[in-house]
Formats: structure tokens, sequence, C-alpha cells
């Protein structure tokens, strides 16, 4: 069933029933804050994060995430685009006091294009546009118009919250111009408009916030309740394209590519992090990957040449990542000595309890 999507307008409902239920706007925004921490600490690890926030819930969202990212190690500098004495929410107002009194986070007001002119991107690693969101309304204008630009030209992962900054959720018009994202995180339910701009928005995730089902059966009627998030799996690198097989190409496949869209896959060649490079000898088990593990098989080369410990530690290091990031589900290439149903890899993720499928 298609996912249900709806205006930036009847999210505005949404969110004043909830209020009316006792769920105040702030632990709203500290929710959706600590949702983009968690995106970008999974998607890119301990980065250095430039937030460009504007003065409305959209920046109180992104002040709420520069909090969480300080707190687990990140390097953060916060971008206000515009004078911050016009804050225009008492929740985004207390975020803003609270990242002041902080000083793991870094702090530049933007006033007008020329306070663009000293922040070069060298110094960061991920870019996160917080600054209209859905308070967007006609042409953008100073110095918003110059944030996006220079965020468009930093060449640096961009992460919208809830749109990219120029678009308008609702219909998918464009304000003259907008932010160019390769990831945008939308609260709640899918926007409508996002969908008609796959070239601003980037993969596009819906991250709940812990909206009661009576508030939006309040303001909207009865819907079918957010479907949840899918839980991130890994895959066989080469099934998104990845160049690292034996002979130096990948194995794209369509539908991977198609589930990549709709979930977090993470990419893993078990020969590649066992040490094995790029092309190398192709290889056969003299046994089943268990019994490669237990030590009765061997993994051995075309040329006779043993690779019995690159293969297992391939394995154990691809087990490695399952568990830090809690992933219990792997879709992998048939055929391979690591990924294949006989494979070790394949074998030591089984042993594991991890669910496993196979593509060929």
């Amino acid at each position: 069933m298609a996912e249900i999507s709806i205006t930036s307008e009847e999210m505005g409902r949404v969110d004043e029933e909830a209020e009316k239920l006792g769920v105040p706007r702030l632990l709203l925004m500290e929710n959706a804050g600590s949702a983009v921490a968690r995106f970008l600490l999974r998607t890119f690890g301990r980065r250095t994060v430039l937030l460009f926030c504007g003065l409305g819930n959209n920046g109180g969202d992104g002040l709420a995430a520069a909090r969480h990212l300080a707190s687990y190690g990140c390097r953060v500098e916060v971008v206000m685009v515009g004078e911050p004495s016009k804050i225009r929410t008492q929740e985004a107002r207390l975020n803003w006091e609270v990242v002041g009194r902080m000083e793991s986070v870094g702090r530049r007001v933007v006033l007008s294009p020329s306070d663009l002119q000293g922040l070069k991107p060298e110094g960061a690693e991920v870019v996160v546009d917080a600054m209209l969101g859905t308070g967007v309304r006609g042409e953008l204008r100073e110095p918003y118009l110059s944030a996006v630009r220079w965020i468009n030209r930093s060449g640096l992962p961009v992460v919208a919250v809830d749109t990219p900054t120029g678009l308008d959720p609702s219909t998918g018009e464009v304000c003259g111009e907008a932010v160019r994202a390769h990831f945008t995180l939308t609260f709640h339910r899918m926007k409508r408009g996002l969908l008609r701009a796959p070239h601003l928005t980037g993969k596009i995730l819906v991250e709940g916030i812990g909206v009661p089902p009576e508030a939006e059966k309040k303001a909207l009627g009865i819907l079918p309740p957010p479907s949840p998030p899918e839980p991130a799996c890994l895959v066989s690198a080469c099934l998104l394209g990845v160049k690292c097989r034996w002979d130096g190409g990948g194995k794209e496949d369509e539908g991977v590519r198609a589930l990549a869209e709709r979930r977090m896959m993470i990419p893993v060649c078990p020969e590649v992090l066992g040490g094995l490079g790029i092309p190398r000898e192709p290889m056969r088990l003299t046994g089943r990957g268990e019994e490669v593990l237990e030590g009765k098989a061997r993994a051995l080369t075309e040329g006779g040449r043993e690779v019995t410990g690159e293969m297992v530690r391939g394995a154990e290091e691809t087990l490695g990542i399952a568990r830090k990031l809690g992933i219990m589900r792997a879709l992998l290439k048939e055929g391979s000595p690591s990924c294949g149903r006989e494979g070790i890899t394949a074998a030591l993720l089984r042993k594991e309890g991890l669910a496993l499928e196979w593509v060929e």
C-alpha cells in the first residue's frame, strides 16, 4: 500500500491537536532534533557538522540536533540565518539560548550575504539545512538566498530537516532557488510536495516524533498508521554497483537499488574487509562455510594460494559491523565464496542469528 502523504498545513493541525492533548511543541521539537542527530551519526559517524538554522521551529529542530550531536562528541557549528532576537517561537528561542551556553557548539550569525564570506566548507564534513522548512513563503529573500547558494556550492553531503529550504513541501514548487539535499528527514508523515522534487530532496526518510494517533484522528480523520521505520540491512556491496568483485566489477541489481531507496542498507564486501585486493584471483572452498569456520575446510585461489585467514577475517569484520549497528538482516550475493549460501560470511552470520536472503 502506498504511503499516505499530507500537506504541511495538515501537519500543522496535527501539531495543534497534539498540544491540546498535552504534548508540548517543545517535546516534538526535541524528538525531531534527536531523530536528526541519530540519522547523522548512523549515516556519517562522528563528523564535523555545520547546521544552518532559521528563525522558526525548523531552526529549533536544528538547534536541538546540535545539542544531541555535541553530546556524542561531534564538532558542531550553528549558523543562525537571521537576527536571533527575532526568533519566532518560544521553543526555538529556548534551544538557541541553551546552545549559547554550550562551549562545545560554535555559533555564527548571518544577517547579510557578506557574513558568509568567511565561512569555508573545508572545515566541515556534513551540512544540515534547518532554515525554513514548512515556513517558506514566496521567493527566497536574503540572507536565505545566499545561504542556499553557499550550501549548494559547498560540495558537502547535505541533510535537509523536514524539507529543503526553498521547496514548498505541500505543492513541490520551488521558491526561486532551493537547497539540493542528499537526504531529507521529514517528520510523522510524508509531505506531498517532497515526492514531486526528488532532484532536490535526495533520499527521503520519514521519522516519527511521538505524535499521538488521537491528535491525527481529530485533525485529519482516521488514516492508516504511519509505516514504522524499516530496520537497517547489510547488503553485498556489489549488488549496489560497487566495483569490488574479484574481477574489479560490480553486480548491480535493480531490485536491490529500489529497496535501498526505502530502507537503510549498509554495503559490505567481506573479501575486501579481510584484506584481499581488487581485482583478485577467483576463489573456491574445499567445503561448506561452516566447515571452514570449524577448521575442516579451506579457501583457496585458483592458483592454489590459501586465503582462509583473510576470508574468515572478512566474515568476522562483517559480523562486527552488524553488531555495532544492531543489524539482524543481510541481503547477500549468491554464488560468492563469502556471501553465497555455502559461503564463509553467510555461515557466520547465520550462526549468529541474522536473517539472510540471497540475490542470484
